[in-house]
């Protein structure tokens, strides 16, 4: 049983490991793609901001007051939009994200 180990031990190679494969050997700590996601620590909490910048919020109600057919500004990303809907206040699906996920805040 002790040949066994030993001969695994003596045939291990501590260069056999190719360093040219590594992805984490060349990248700084910024670039590593293991910090690369939004997605906080477990250890913190979600938490819904009342609102974005004054501005914001202002177009945002003044759009949820609108009638449908009016032409309206986006609160996000400013470009003009016709209201289509009794409920819409953002020209894009991807502007309403934008907008609830700045509101959340992770600490």
């Amino acid at each position: 049983m002790n040949q066994t180990i030993c001969d695994i031990e003596e045939d291990w190679d501590d260069y056999a490991y190719d360093h040219n494969y590594d992805l984490y050997d060349s990248l700084d700590y910024e670039d590593d793609p293991r910090n690369l996601t939004d997605r906080p620590s477990r250890f913190v909490k979600r938490h819904i901001l009342p609102g974005l910048h004054p501005l914001i919020e202002e177009i945002r109600a003044k759009n949820g007051k609108a009638k449908m057919g009016e032409q309206l500004r986006c609160p996000m990303c400013g470009r003009w939009f016709v209201k289509k809907s009794y409920q819409q206040i953002f020209c894009t699906k991807s502007c309403k994200i934008k907008y609830h996920n700045k509101r959340q805040v992770w600490y």
